[in-house]
């Protein structure tokens, strides 16, 4: 993610973005706290290297994305929720082409739903910083999206 979280001026906490700013920054944090475990785990303990490296490049940009989300909502006074962050657990008891399978369906889905937030960003938010963070997981899920095409076959040894 090219957004540093300390950047504009338009981050300092007396320039709260619309509702559509903020909605978009709950919405993507919460987003991010739900496919990071998955990510997580697969970047761990996938066989396949190629699907360990397209969760390793996604938990990159997933990070980012949450650190810079993070830091807006509070600067504008809307702190992280103690004990929000989920424990790092893949899908439960899948492997080989199943747990490619998951992942992969499981990042397509949240990068899916980002980018038509991201898009819903563009057209009702007003707030600088806010619509460069909307205009970067434009580019990052659209880049993962192809990534998950470029994934060698599944090998069905399950």
């Amino acid at each position: 993610m090219t957004v540093s979280s300390s950047a504009p001026a338009d981050h300092a906490p007396g320039s709260v973005g619309n509702d559509a700013d903020v909605r978009y920054l709950v919405e993507a944090r919460a987003g991010l706290r739900r496919v990071m475990p998955v990510t997580h785990a697969v970047s761990a303990g996938a066989d396949c290297h190629a699907l360990r490296a397209l969760a390793r490049d996604a938990l990159t940009v997933q990070t980012g994305q949450l650190e810079t989300v993070s830091a807006c909502l509070a600067a504008w006074g809307r702190a992280d929720v103690p004990g929000a962050h989920e424990a790092a657990n893949g899908p439960p008891g899948l492997h080989g082409s199943s747990l490619q399978h998951a992942f992969t369906d499981h990042l397509a889905s949240h990068a899916a739903a980002s980018m038509t937030a991201a898009r819903a960003e563009m057209v009702a938010g007003v707030h600088r910083l806010v619509r460069a963070i909307a205009e970067d997981a434009l580019r990052a899920y659209s880049r993962l999206l192809a990534a998950i095409g470029d994934l060698p076959p599944p090998v069905t040894q399950d």
